[in-house]
């Protein structure tokens, strides 16, 4: 995708209401056709002072100049207003794109990216896209606007005579500048990319740098270590060099459009009057500052690509598994590597459909790492798991979370009350409140979830996680919060499924309970 196609794509995500659209363009126009019309007003004034001496002969000129500079400040108070606006409804509507784009992924996908780093993109980049409207888009329309209302002012106030060629000149010198700026936006985005890049180095040279220094050192090599670095700044400087040489040239075309438009005025003038030539001069004198507008315009734009690349990031498309669900169950542990305060631990094992069974061993043994690795949540550090003849990881992973569950040891399910909780989205049915009921729970379904305790959370996420049916149920802990009486209990309803269960646990009860023991102690290293 095009630079220049990037930032339209955002512009269009912005869904921008046409009202306060149009309401932010006129405003912007009038203040900078107010800008414009004050400077040259003042300027014309004095001519016709000189020419036409007292107070009469240039009264309408004065009242002229008094109401233009009297609206000129509540033009530009209103352009703020109707800018900001338009700026904060485009970031909501940016964040609410986010939103939706980031609660479609799976969790492989979620895992890709840090939390902050989520944050950051969700807060920073989407604050400076807002410049994309604010200082970039409305500024660059306001200032066409105003090279055509100052031009067509040129035309209506000239004489007879050759003035329509005075005005065509504008139009050319000022829209050619204009476009050749505008154009420039791919130019100064790649210098832009190739300053970040070696900042990056830069920086990832000097962190490097100081880590290894005390080693450096010892080993007499800071001078390799001071080259280095001594590069890695030139390679900046150059950067930043070629960079302010690509905006000097920008400058450089403002100058030139500016100087190409007062000699137009002066080489194609008609016999006039000398009040229709200042003005047609100063116009000309005042495409520099318009044509310094849209540059500045173009900086930014560049500014919040890198902005819009990183979130347009989030949309790139990712391999994804897409095998179903096997019809044999049979979770097979092939040399799997489990680290652990016990040192790292190799589990081969093979578990038949319907089987309970227990993954033993004390605290950090690495029992809450081997469930994490048999629901593919994590990747285990070797080795590799199979349900059927099937790849763990190569299973859809919408199949995989509808027919495995896991139950961690704490429960870290949405805020609200038991209801939401257990509901999640879906119709609550009777079956879920008797198995709330057959596990001892003598919970209200509309208690605050924040409020129950540790061991009544657990067995609500229990009876949660079996809403579903599921044919392979993993759970982390589930009676260590639980008397023998609760215990039994969940113990019970577990006996009343035909899933394969895997429970990662000390408690005798449970290891009793179980058809196989899977020691993490005993296991080979």
């Amino acid at each position: 995708m095009s630079d220049l196609a990037r930032l339209r794509l955002w512009l269009r995500r912005a869904a921008p209401s046409p009202s306060n659209l149009v309401k932010a363009i006129f405003m912007a126009s009038l203040a900078a056709v107010a800008g414009t019309g004050l400077f040259i007003g003042a300027i014309a004034l004095l001519v016709v002072s000189a020419n036409r001496p007292g107070l009469g002969a240039i009264g309408a000129f004065l009242i002229g100049i008094e109401l233009v500079a009297f609206l000129r400040s509540p033009l530009r108070f209103g352009e703020r207003m109707s800018t900001h606006r338009l700026g904060f409804a485009a970031v909501q509507h940016w964040r609410e794109w986010l939103m939706r784009t980031v609660g479609s992924w799976n969790y492989s996908r979620g895992q890709l990216y840090a939390t902050g780093d989520l944050l950051e993109r969700s807060l920073t980049d989407t604050e400076e896209l807002q410049d994309l409207w604010l200082r970039a888009v409305i500024p660059s329309l306001a200032t066409l606007v105003t090279l055509f209302v100052s031009d067509v002012t040129v035309a209506v106030l000239a004489p007879s005579g050759r003035w329509w060629v005075s005005a065509l000149v504008l139009v050319v010198v000022q829209g050619g500048a204009a476009m050749i700026v505008l154009s420039r936006l791919s130019v100064h985005v790649r210098a832009d990319r190739h300053v970040r890049a070696r900042r990056g180095e830069y920086v990832a040279n000097l962190v490097s740098s100081r880590a290894a220094a005390p080693e450096i050192e010892q080993l007499r090599a800071s001078d390799f270590l001071r080259q280095r670095d001594a590069n890695a700044v030139d390679s900046l400087r150059r950067a930043e060099d070629a960079q302010r040489r690509t905006r000097q040239r920008d400058f450089g075309v403002c100058v030139a459009g500016s100087l190409a438009a007062l000699a137009g005025v002066a080489l194609t003038h008609p016999r006039s009057a000398p009040v229709w030539m200042i003005v047609a001069s100063l116009v000309a004198v005042a495409t520099f500052e318009s044509l310094s507008t849209l540059r500045g315009a173009l900086h930014i734009a560049v500014a919040v690509t890198a902005g819009a690349e990183r979130l347009d990031e989030l949309t790139c498309a990712t391999p994804t598994a897409s095998s179903p669900w096997p019809t044999d169950h049979t979770i097979s542990c092939h040399d799997v590597l489990v680290q652990s305060h016990l040192g790292p631990r190799r589990v081969n094992t093979s578990i038949a459909p319907g089987q309970r069974v227990a993954i033993s061993g004390p605290s950090g043994a690495g029992k809450s790492t081997l469930l994490r690795a048999l629901a593919h949540l994590d990747e285990p550090s070797g080795g590799s798991i199979t349900i059927g003849e099937r790849d763990l990881a190569d299973i859809a992973e919408d199949q995989l979370r509808h027919h495995l569950v896991l139950v961690p040891s704490e429960p870290g399910l949405l805020r609200g009350y038991v209801r939401d909780v257990l509901s999640m989205g879906r119709e609550l049915h009777d079956e879920d409140v008797k198995e709330l009921a057959r596990l001892g729970l003598r919970v209200d379904l509309n208690d605050q979830w924040a409020e129950l305790s540790r061991g009544e959370r657990q067995r609500v996420a229990l009876v949660r996680a079996l809403v579903r049916r599921p044919d392979v149920i993993l759970l982390d802990e589930p009676t260590s919060a639980l008397g023998e009486s609760e215990t039994t209990a969940v113990l019970t309803l577990l006996s009343t499924l035909s899933a394969t269960v895997i429970i990662a646990t000390h408690d005798p009860r449970v290891l009793t309970w179980c058809d196989q023991v899977i020691d993490l102690v005993r296991t080979s290293a």
